[in-house]
């Protein structure tokens, strides 16, 4: 007996066992795929919403969409009003990116088109814990200054990373210049950028 078709093909009936064996596959996929696919926004040069795909999982009410839905999260839309100020004096980059807090990484791209100017936003989460081990790997740091990095990138001043790590504040600082130097990065921001970026 013939039933489904795909692609203009016929399948026979592969019983009931068999179908819903792939139909749970096929939700499995579906949820890894949102799971670890970013958020998308397209909005236009006002930052109206015009599409919008949310991450599922997000659960902080500053990543997630507005009752209306024709906004951006708040914390998206300051993390874009900013990089877009930002470049109004500068060339712009065809990707601007931002880390607005330690979980969150958002990356803006232009879009210019027949109807005018508008912009895909794209907000997902870091994975902290594997971008570190990167970094670490790559410009040799220790396991203290792992340590210090993986502070650094969560947004803890010098006196927080003395306390979380019982050293001196002024050892905290030295760690944080010791960075800066090993990564030939000018600040924290641009410290934290690099394990983003890895």
């Amino acid at each position: 007996m013939i039933e489904r078709s795909v692609a203009g093909q016929d399948l026979p009936n592969m019983g009931d066992a068999s179908e819903r064996r792939h139909a749970a596959v096929r939700e499995d996929a579906d949820a890894v795929a949102r799971r670890n696919a970013p958020a998308v926004y397209v909005v236009d040069e006002f930052l109206n919403v015009l599409y919008y795909r949310e991450d599922p999982s997000e659960r902080r009410r500053d990543c997630r969409m507005p009752e209306s839905g024709a906004a951006l999260p708040p914390l998206v839309e300051r993390t874009v009003v900013g990089l877009l100020r930002r470049t109004l004096s500068a060339e712009p980059a065809p990707v601007l990116h931002a880390t607005p807090n330690a979980s969150v990484a958002v990356r803006v791209v232009r879009l210019d088109g027949p109807t005018g100017q508008g912009y895909a936003i794209m907000v997902e989460r870091i994975r902290l814990r594997r971008q570190l081990q990167i970094v670490a790997q790559r410009f040799g740091l220790s396991a203290r200054e792992r340590q210090v990095l993986d502070l650094v990138a969560k947004g803890a001043k010098n006196s927080e990373i003395a306390a979380r790590l019982n050293i001196a504040e002024s050892t905290a600082i030295f760690h944080v210049k010791l960075l800066l130097t090993k990564t030939n990065s000018r600040n924290r921001t641009e410290l934290v950028a690099k394990v983003v970026e890895s």
